[in-house]
């Protein structure tokens, strides 16, 4: 603040154009040259009388003491209210102090209220105008004020040449507030090539105002444009989950898998339901040896729970991948947990695709024995694992058991017919056999 007050007082002293102080963080933007048309104004100045009451008020406001300094500015205003009356620029000068004061103090409608009183003296000084200007756009912008702070601001341009990149993107806030987001996008994207210009690095929340704007306006690819520019600047794991979210809604199912992969890969996707959504991802893109590593690496770390659902989509994800014996050891993993007839019931039929009839045998019985779910096909499941293991007699008769209940009869009846023949050319092939009577 002491370097700000400073410039002002020292100007006037030089009876020159003041530099008065900036109340924000971007005070720079309003601090460049005057257009010419303006800078020709006559150069007002303050009396050193003054000039040496305002250095109180500065020295006062320095020290932190704000409600000393406002006394001090009311006391001015009394002490001058005679034939030595304030001219417009002292009184200019007076209301800036106290809109600057009032600022810091968070009094943001009064600051603005000062800074009003000082557009409205005659004679401004171009820079100070400027400043004022561009103080009182951003207080606006700060309570809201959207339409009086887009106005502020457009006049602020007329007056000021070469603009700062900040600028167009307090602009962009105020037309964002108003619903006016393509104008709003216009500016942030004159504020990103005016900072490009300057070898200066854009903002952040410039990207994310972009990104608010686009999704607004119903532009999904200026939605994602932003944020593969947060996310490959300012890399966080909710840029990376919103631009999967966008890739989502634009069908882009390479893309939304490359976004949801990077947070993972990087150790920040650590919510179960992040996790288990990056497997179902992977699954859903044909991808289903990174959704079984994913899940082979999280289950055992305890970010995703050890639930009979967990451990068959695990199952899943290597059977998928043409790993049936990464995939069984799951499987079987899941019934156990779950004692359930139909997890047993799958593992008995993968088990008996990949030649291992015993233990489909095995899980076919623990299906009937489940105590959650007998599934239909349970006892045909059984009569076929035996059969593959040459038990025809005990295959016979899980075929006859599955044909008593209503799903399997159709079924089992067929393996019936099929099995009384195998059975029937074995007796046949046996030493001593006699064949068929003529």
């Amino acid at each position: 603040m002491r370097r700000a007050v400073n410039a002002l007082l020292a100007a006037a002293l030089c009876a020159a154009s003041a530099c008065v102080p900036g109340a924000r963080a971007a005070e720079a933007a309003a601090e460049k040259p005057a257009r010419s048309a303006t800078a020709l104004r006559p150069t007002p100045h303050i009396r050193r009388v003054v000039f040496q009451r305002f250095d109180e008020v500065q020295r006062a406001a320095d020290a932190g003491e704000h409600q000393k300094a406002l006394g001090m500015l009311e006391a001015i205003a009394r002490d001058f209210d005679d034939g030595r009356a304030l001219n417009s620029y002292e009184r200019a000068n007076l209301f800036y102090f106290e809109g600057f004061i009032r600022d810091a103090l968070g009094q943001s409608d009064a600051a603005a209220r000062a800074y009003l009183q000082v557009l409205k003296q005659p004679g401004l000084p171009a820079i100070m105008e400027s400043n004022t200007r561009y103080s009182l756009a951003q207080l606006q912008v700060s309570l809201g004020q959207w339409a009086q702070a887009s106005a502020m601001l457009r006049a602020w341009f007329a007056i000021s040449e070469d603009p700062l990149p900040e600028a167009h993107a307090l602009l962009a806030r105020a037309l964002h507030g108003q619903e006016r987001h393509r104008d709003a996008l216009a500016e942030l994207d004159a504020a990103v090539a005016e900072a490009k210009r300057r070898n200066l690095a854009p903002q952040e929340g410039w990207y994310l105002l972009m990104r608010a704007s686009a999704y607004a306006a119903g532009d999904l690819a200026r939605t994602a444009s932003a944020l593969e520019a947060l996310a490959g600047t300012w890399p966080r794991k909710e840029y990376f989950l919103q631009l999967a979210a966008v890739c989502a809604e634009r069908g882009q199912t390479a893309r939304r898998v490359a976004a949801m992969e990077a947070p993972w890969l990087a150790g920040w996707l650590v919510d179960e339901q992040d996790l288990l959504g990056l497997a179902a991802l992977y699954l859903e893109a044909g991808l289903p040896a990174r959704a079984a590593t994913l899940l082979d690496r999280e289950i055992p770390a305890g970010r995703v729970s050890t639930t009979p659902e967990h451990l068959a989509l695990l199952a899943t994800a290597w059977e998928r991948a043409q790993e049936p014996a990464l995939a069984m050891p799951k499987l079987e993993a899941a019934a156990r947990l779950g004692n359930d007839g139909a997890l047993w019931l799958r593992l008995a039929a993968l088990q008996l695709l990949n030649d291992e009839p015993a233990g489909a045998a095995g899980s076919a019985r623990a299906a009937l024995a489940s105590a959650e779910r007998r599934p239909e096909g349970a006892r045909l499941m059984l009569g076929r694992a035996l059969y593959a293991m040459g038990r025809l007699q005990e295959a016979r008769e899980a075929f006859v058991l599955a044909g008593k209940e209503p799903g399997e009869s159709a079924a089992a009846a067929k393996w019936l017919r099929f099995l009384d023949g195998e059975i029937a050319r074995e007796q046949m092939l046996r030493p001593g056999a006699t064949g068929p009577a003529s």
